[in-house]
């Protein structure tokens, strides 16, 4: 392939810098002053990069910037992209980082997000060990005992340092093959029809329906699971309808293992942090670890209706 074909399959790279800044903290101003540009120019690059995917990539609301869902998959990429980069610079030093970096974070977060990032990480740092420790409880004695921690909640533990990772929103989810059963029925009735899959309790299928404007809809022989990654699981073996967990189910749909039903999604009412042990831990490995990490750190879609069909 020519240099000239290649260059028209690249999207402008400038113009993906500043959307991934603005995506990452929600703000074309926060972007502006990471990048050294005004707020003008930033616009005006988010702009170019909307005009060469042809959609919109956000949705300015009054609380800030909502990625689409076309604006997750860019965004997403982009991450992905910059990170492989930030690693290749790093890898001239990185034989100086050895360690045993511990890290605890909750299963589906741990499987679908975390694990993906630090083969990257990995690869670029070979000397770095990890090890790794599921957290499916309130376990505070555990989250003093190691490096790095990811906690799902609505403040930072106390007697950590640590920033919020990302806020997530809720949909409904089945797999392609249930999907293709569904037909074109109402929500209320498709509910009625198929076995709910709940996380924890029946809460949050009834909040979603509230924000819907339809009545509760419990069905005679849902399944109720005390851990979130398996709720997934059975929903992509065809067990049932699920509220998956966006942007951590990402991968999933874009691989089509997972098919979004409908348009509305529930915002989540906690948040992910990323943490340590305050006072920090003296291991140098750690904190390269965990700065690397919350360079991911954005506010993710903030709920309402998603703006794409998926």
């Amino acid at each position: 392939m020519g240099e000239s074909a290649l260059a028209r399959q690249l999207p402008p790279l400038y113009p993906l810098r500043a959307f991934e800044a603005a995506a990452r903290h929600g703000s074309i101003s926060a972007a502006a002053r990471e990048l050294s540009l005004t707020q003008s120019a930033v616009s005006h690059e988010v702009k170019a990069l909307e005009t060469y995917f042809g959609t919109a990539l956000f949705r300015r609301t009054r609380s800030g910037l909502v990625l689409t869902r076309r604006g997750q998959q860019v965004f997403a990429v982009a991450q992905s992209a910059f990170a492989d980069l930030s690693g290749l610079g790093a890898e001239s030093d990185s034989r100086k980082v050895t360690g045993t970096v511990t890290i605890a974070a909750p299963p589906l977060f741990c499987a679908h997000w975390l694990l993906p990032r630090l083969d990257r990480f990995a690869r670029a740092n070979p000397r770095v060990a990890f090890r790794i420790l599921n957290v499916t409880v309130d376990r505070p004695e555990l989250l003093r005992e190691v490096d790095i921690s990811i906690v799902w909640g609505d403040v930072v533990p106390p007697g950590h340092d640590g920033m919020t990772l990302m806020s997530v929103t809720q949909v409904p989810v089945a797999s392609p093959a249930l999907m293709a059963s569904i037909g074109a029925a109402e929500p209320a009735e498709l509910l009625r029809q198929h076995r709910i899959l709940h996380e924890g309790n029946l809460q949050m299928w009834r909040n979603w329906c509230e924000l819907a404007g339809i009545g509760a809809v419990e069905s005679p022989n849902e399944w109720v699971f005390d851990d979130p990654a398996l709720m997934i699981e059975a929903c992509i073996r065809g067990h049932g309808i699920a509220l998956g967990t966006l942007p951590l189910i990402d991968g999933l749909l874009s691989e089509g293992r997972l098919v979004t039903l409908f348009r509305q999604a529930l915002p989540a009412p906690f948040q992910y942090f990323l943490t340590r042990p305050d006072p920090r831990s003296k291991g140098h490995a750690a904190g390269v670890v965990f700065d690397w990490l919350k360079g991911f750190s954005h506010v993710g879609e903030a709920g309402g209706m998603l703006s794409e069909h998926a």
